[in-house]
């Protein structure tokens, strides 16, 4: 499944392991022995740099350049732990950003073509309590800002964190927002977000409003 994490820009690496069988010489066994210590340098350094963006902790003012394109941190807030109880479900902020983003020419499509757009991310991560199967929806939420935006999440660059929780379990990622109001502009966020229901539709918690500042 692909997704786009704003901001890093995660790549999904696909690391193909071929199992070789079939007897060798012995000579071909040294060969092999001799070459493996090499092979699996090899592979640890392509690994790391491969993952560089991922390992690399991001902070407010960094620049990230990659084949997507070009973007600027310009607010950024880990380990928020901000809780919001719903019914039976746990709606946990885990943390939220705010970026500039210049897409590259491959991927303007992506961005309804634009030259330059301001993201923002939220981190979540839902939990149902009870033991029933219970529908949550915190990655189709509303966002507005203090410069009278109101967008709601990108289908297609969000994790899944929300849908039918079959009884006691647990979804995380992150929920996207694409703005063209400039990223200096926002200061203050509010995520509106549908209460969750059971399997007959009936309601089990209000609706969220839930505010946020950078």
């Amino acid at each position: 499944m692909k997704r786009f994490i704003l901001l890093m820009f995660i790549a999904i690496i696909s690391i193909a392991l071929v199992a070789c069988e079939g007897e060798n010489s012995k000579d071909d066994e040294k060969a092999a022995k001799a070459d493996e210590p090499t092979s699996s340098e090899e592979k640890k350094d392509n690994e790391k740099e491969t993952n560089k963006d991922e390992e690399k902790s991001v902070s407010e003012g960094d620049v990230i350049e990659n084949e997507m394109g070009k973007t600027t941190i310009l607010n950024k807030k880990e380990d928020m732990n901000e809780l919001v109880e719903n019914g039976p479900m746990k709606l946990t902020i885990t943390g939220i950003q705010n970026a500039t983003l210049e897409p590259a020419a491959d991927y303007k499509g992506m961005f309804d073509n634009k030259d330059k757009l301001t993201v923002i991310t939220v981190g979540m991560k839902a939990e149902n309590t009870s033991k029933e199967t219970v529908s949550f929806y915190p990655d189709q939420a509303t966002l507005t800002t203090n410069a009278g935006d109101q967008v709601d999440a990108d289908p297609l660059l969000n994790d899944e964190v929300g849908g039918d929780f079959f009884g006691p379990t647990k979804k995380e990622g992150k929920v996207i927002f694409k703005l063209d109001t400039p990223a200096e502009e926002i200061k203050d966020i509010k995520l509106v977000i549908s209460g969750a229901s059971n399997e007959n539709l009936d309601s089990l918690g209000e609706d969220i409003q839930l505010p946020l500042s950078f």
